[in-house]
């Protein structure tokens, strides 16, 4: 180094003097983090430590030398950063989803069977096998005592084998079905069947089809053990709740709708607001205008206290009372 300072003395000074200049940019750049001419594009010097502990005094309220401090926070508290997010989103969420619950999505319908008894399919299966316990027992005798809050209403014959509502089933056919009902319109169809011998009089009087409902199973199997099929080809005999799923498919092909089970007064009694879906059922199950369809009733109401039901209940579904007429000496 000493021959080449002494050979190229000039160019020698020239070059410390480059090195100086460069050693003074280079501290300065590592001070201040801006770009150094002389690098790569792109490329700043990053301040040490040091230097940044050094310069600590000379920041500006906003982090330093003008600028923001880039400092990185420490990892728990952005995990708790993270977590106050995560519930803010989770608040969020249940917030619209109650909005969504209470405001746009109709509200639940309560069950139209409360304070129903009658209304229950319970209610009926306890009867029914108390019912049947108790034909099995003492053939039905109507002497026995009735169970609490009942009383019987299926005649007064000792040798009774089945649950004849009201003692009447012929008479019920003879006088009401077979004058009004027209049988090449289609089958009949009886609610509330129970083991009453209906099935058996409608045959009688020109009706050989007709369908038969119950609620409870064990009714329907005794009413199918009674008349098999073999013998009584045009009966059918159906589990099926009609105030829930209506009369069997297709619909609008039946020419009566027979109620002798008294659905009509006990909805009456314990639930009148379903009268007129009752009666919307039973239009949909008998046939279209022009045709007339029927629907027979056996009633404890008054002919005028029956004609204002049914008026309030289905007159704009076209019902109205044709005749009324008595039934046996029950009062109905």
């Amino acid at each position: 180094e000493e021959e080449e300072r002494d050979h190229f003395p000039d160019e020698w000074d020239e070059l410390e003097a480059e090195a100086a200049a460069w050693q003074e940019k280079f501290t300065a750049a590592m001070h201040s983090g801006d770009p150094m001419l002389g690098l790569p594009q792109g490329l700043r010097i990053r301040p040490s430590p040091a230097a940044e502990s050094h310069s600590a005094d000379a920041e500006s309220p906003r982090g330093g030398f003008g600028g923001p401090n880039l400092t990185p926070q420490p990892l728990a508290a952005r995990r708790w950063e993270f977590i106050a997010l995560a519930l803010v989103c989770c608040v969020s969420a249940l917030c619209t989803l109650h909005f969504a619950w209470t405001r746009l999505l109709p509200a639940p319908q309560p069950d139209w069977r409360q304070g129903c008894q009658q209304c229950q399919p319970s209610w009926w299966q306890d009867f029914w096998h108390w019912r049947f316990q108790q034909l099995a027992a003492h053939g039905g005798d109507p002497r026995d005592a009735p169970p609490p809050g009942m009383q019987w209403e299926w005649g007064a014959q000792s040798d009774a084998n089945d649950t004849d509502w009201y003692q009447a089933s012929e008479e019920f056919v003879q006088d009401l079905v077979r004058p009004y009902a027209d049988p090449s319109l289609g089958p009949v169809l009886q609610l509330g069947c129970g083991d009453a011998p209906v099935p058996e009089h409608l045959h009688r009087a020109g009706f050989p089809l007709s369908e038969h409902l119950d609620i409870v199973p064990e009714v329907i199997q005794r009413m199918r053990q009674k008349y098999p099929v073999e013998q009584w080809p045009g009966f059918t005999f159906l589990v099926r709740d009609f105030l829930s799923q209506g009369a069997p498919r297709p619909l609008g092909r039946f020419c009566a709708v027979l109620d002798k089970a008294g659905i009509w007064d006990w909805l009456q009694e314990e639930a009148p607001q379903m009268l007129p879906s009752l009666l919307a059922l039973v239009r949909q199950a008998l046939p279209p205008a022009p045709e007339e369809g029927v629907y027979i009733i056996a009633t404890k109401l008054s002919p005028p206290a029956l004609a204002e039901t049914m008026a309030e209940a289905g007159g704009n579904l076209g019902f109205h009372v044709e005749k009324s007429l008595r039934l046996g000496d029950a009062g109905v």
